[in-house]
């Protein structure tokens, strides 16, 4: 992957790091009371739409502001916390989707070789995780080392990233038709979202003929 530098202004290397960031604390775990606070705010609500605009995906936004909005902040908490667990760990874990790259690569178990090559990217991003009790394949964490390596400007690292991601297009699906409308299926269509537009830039940045892309909008999380 070419220098994503070389094609981003450092506004939107900061946004899409920022957005990457993001959605790794929401896969992570269910927001708590603070922060679906935070995002039912009038800031968290424009920011939602930013990360929309910035991956051009204003519809899963949407979805995301009106699933917040729904009731009682309190009732938020209660209601995405049973539906993280139904959908993420699940009474019966044949009908749960795990949100780690062994399950989904064809290797048939967690901590596969997947585990390994993302713990591998941590080590070269010199990035250790603390408390998180997840394996380094877990895609919240390969969100958060994707979110690092375009803080560093490491094109090459935040390429390979991309490349363990691939996972997500077969999660994304499943996660789509068990929650079409839900929180986290929105949540799925963004990192999809995310891979296309860092996909698209690389491509972009390959191309000496073509202009820098520009964004508008940018993504404050």
């Amino acid at each position: 992957m070419s220098s994503l530098s070389q094609r981003l202004t450092a506004a939107e290397m900061a946004d899409l790091a920022q957005t990457a960031e993001a959605l790794a604390a929401l896969f992570l775990a269910p927001p708590d009371l603070e922060t679906v606070q935070a995002l039912r705010s009038m800031p968290g609500q424009v920011a939602l739409g930013r990360i929309g605009e910035v991956l051009n995906a204003g519809p899963e936004a949407d979805t995301l502001r009106q699933i917040l909005a729904d009731g009682s902040a309190e009732e938020v908490v209660t209601a995405l916390g049973r539906r993280h667990t139904a959908l993420f760990e699940g009474i019966f874990r044949q009908r749960s989707l795990p949100p780690y790259a062994s399950a989904w690569d064809g290797t048939g178990r967690l901590c596969g070789p997947a585990a390994g090559r993302a713990q591998a990217i941590l080590r070269d991003l010199d990035v250790h995780l603390d408390g998180t009790g997840e394996p380094a394949d877990h895609l919240a964490v390969q969100l958060a080392a994707l979110a690092e390596a375009l803080s560093q400007d490491r094109s090459e690292i935040a390429g390979r990233v991309l490349d363990e991601l691939r996972w997500t297009d077969r999660f994304a699906a499943a996660l789509t038709g068990a929650d079409r409308t839900g929180f986290y299926g929105a949540l799925a269509r963004l990192v999809l979202a995310l891979r296309t537009r860092l996909a698209a830039d690389a491509a972009a940045a390959t191309d000496p003929g073509s202009e820098p892309l520009t964004c508008a909008a940018t993504a404050q999380i």
